[in-house]
């Protein structure tokens, strides 16, 4: 009788507790949220159960050294104007303008990268060119790079594992998909930085 005595209370006080207002976001939350808002939206790209969609507008410069500038690394890859959205580690995201595809290329003196956006958080990724791999059997491995446009760069037997580079022109969504189409593979995806670690 008294635990029910007791469990009853409990139930009323937790009914009577005011509601928590929700928190505001901070202005920088709000605004790199209503920035991403305007930002055109390309292809699909899934990787390991994540969404991501291809920011045609958004490219990232990969700098020469922690010592080289955004604006330096910007200025090499003709982009000097570009607004700058954000850096991740060596790379510089910035507002290109127009609609490029999902290609790594050289620009300038510089090595240029598309971007994404995982759907889910908002999070902005630099892709690489690398896709990763894994063939249900080792001996298609040059089959699969031959049929894709691919160029195979390391070969892992023990995991099962291939790790690929686009070649010059071929726009690494498209691939994607079609690799994960591909009846001769498992499971393949492309390299996205999303994260990146700062030494402390």
């Amino acid at each position: 009788m008294n635990i029910r005595i007791i469990a009853l209370c409990l139930a009323l006080a937790s009914a009577s507790a005011p509601a928590q207002e929700p928190r505001n976001p901070t202005p920088a939350v709000a605004e790199r949220a209503a920035m991403l808002e305007t930002l055109q939206r390309g292809k699909e790209i899934r990787v390991r159960g994540e969404r991501y969609r291809h920011l045609p507008e958004v490219l990232a410069v990969e700098r020469a050294g922690s010592a080289q500038s955004p604006q330096e690394a910007l200025s090499l890859a003709k982009a000097g104007a570009a607004q700058v959205l954000e850096t991740k580690g060596r790379f510089v995201l910035y507002r290109a303008g127009g609609a490029n595809t999902a290609v790594v290329q050289r620009v300038g003196g510089a090595t240029v990268y598309p971007t994404v956006v995982n759907s889910r958080t908002g999070t902005l990724g630099v892709l690489t060119g690398t896709l990763i791999v894994k063939p249900k059997s080792m001996a298609s491995a040059d089959a699969i790079a031959a049929g894709h446009g691919l160029e195979k760069t390391k070969t892992y037997p023990q995991l099962q594992t291939v790790f690929y580079r686009a070649k010059p022109g071929v726009d690494i969504a498209d691939v994607s998909a079609a690799l994960q189409a591909d009846s001769r593979i498992e499971s393949a995806y492309p390299e996205i930085i999303e994260h990146v670690r700062v030494p402390k």
